[in-house]
């Protein structure tokens, strides 16, 4: 990276102009860090800047590995509107997304298409981030991921793990489980006489709701197993998109009562039928919830919405005022080995499912998944379904 961009001396440069200037601030330090391994990442990374009063986000700098994967070099590429690369980009949801992360300087990813300096367009997944920590800063990482995880070992070796994971689950796991969920069926219904006290069905309840809950979960991950596979098909019909809706929120209506959050639900009358899996689609909107209740605070508030773009395609947005997500955590949400490491020291994160489930299958409708995100700030997920998918 060119320093003079930043107004801001190497350490060398430092030294020659002055023997005796004083050691260098924390912010030009951090700088430095980042200059020496802009260039040897793997990743494809331009620093973008916009400034107050601009519309178009410019891209100032881009490392060695953007200049291979798009063969655009600097002095072609810099000073250029970053929209110019992305097809299609003020017509499409994420060009609401850039724009939102830019204006609240918060981490967003997202998938998008690029414009290949040859003409060819490639799928890419886009991570932008704040520069730095200063409000002020008007700078931004763009990191750009081409969309083919299986050249990436270290993922296909995570895929394997969970595979065989899953594989074992349904043995060890769903067997016994069928066995507890008969068990307590007996018990309720006093099938082998009266149980003499009330409280014997109470438990019989909970452990028969427990079991419940955890064959929906064992399904659902060998459902992620499938999706996986050459195999997996959609059981496509159509229905309405705000009755499955309001099914999802009026099950998780109790435990958000609970938590003192509010649930809100917005969706626009255009948006009236979907074509798709309609209980898998019904998962990934679940899923979403989930999540959003478990991190949002006692008193806060998510909503759930749904709206046409100018393209005519559907996006259905999930958005919490919750803790959110720092850009470490955004930068590897999509990761197929995130949180495998920690299942154990930290039970309550879960064990990386879920998101990663609900881009497959979104992926699987034709259609992508972007996130924006800020430590404090709240989370919004968003689902892109093509205008093929409403009818």
């Amino acid at each position: 990276m060119n320093a003079s961009m930043f107004n801001k001396q190497t350490t060398a440069q430092r030294k020659i102009s002055d023997p005796g200037i004083l050691p260098m601030t924390p912010q030009e330090k951090e700088f430095g860090l980042f200059d020496s391994v802009f260039h040897e990442v793997s990743n494809a990374i331009a620093i973008i800047s916009r400034e107050p009063g601009s519309h178009s986000p410019i891209i100032v700098d881009i490392n060695h590995h953007f200049e291979l994967v798009t063969e655009y070099q600097l002095d072609e590429i810099a000073g250029q509107n970053l929209y110019d690369f992305i097809p299609s980009i003020r017509s499409g949801s994420n060009y609401h997304v850039i724009e939102e992360a830019l204006e609240s300087r918060q981490a967003a990813v997202l998938f998008c298409s690029w414009v290949h300096k040859n003409g060819k367009i490639i799928d890419m997944d886009m991570t932008i981030r704040p520069f730095s920590s200063e409000g002020d800063d008007s700078r931004f990482i763009c990191i750009l991921r081409e969309n083919d995880s299986e050249n990436n070992s270290r993922d296909k070796a995570a895929k394997e793990i969970k595979r065989n994971l899953l594989a074992a689950m349904h043995h060890n796991f769903k067997t016994p489980l069928n066995g507890i969920l008969g068990y307590s069926e007996v018990i309720m219904s006093e099938m082998l006489g009266p149980i003499g006290q009330e409280s014997y069905k109470d438990c019989a309840q909970d452990i028969h709701g427990a079991g419940r809950d955890l064959l929906h979960l064992i399904d659902n991950l060998l459902d992620l197993k499938e999706l996986e596979t050459a195999e997996f098909s959609l059981r496509e019909e159509k229905f309405p998109l705000t009755e499955m809706i309001a099914e999802c929120i009026g099950k998780l209506s109790l435990d958000a009562e609970k938590a003192s959050i509010d649930l809100f639900c917005k969706v626009d009358p255009n948006c009236k039928n979907i074509f798709g899996d309609k209980s898998r689609l019904q998962q990934t909107i679940h899923s979403l919830l989930t999540n959003a209740l478990k991190f949002t605070p006692h008193g806060g508030e998510i909503i759930i919405s749904a709206r046409r773009d100018n393209n005519g395609a559907c996006l259905i947005s999930c958005t919490d005022n919750g803790v959110g997500m720092g850009s470490q955590q955004l930068a590897k949400i999509f990761c197929h080995d995130t949180h495998l490491s920690n299942i154990y020291s930290t039970p309550t994160v879960g064990i990386g499912f879920g998101l990663t489930y609900v881009k497959q299958l979104i992926e699987r409708h034709d259609g992508s998944v972007s996130i924006i995100s800020a430590k404090g700030k709240g989370t919004t997920v968003t689902l892109y379904l093509p205008p093929s998918r409403l009818c």
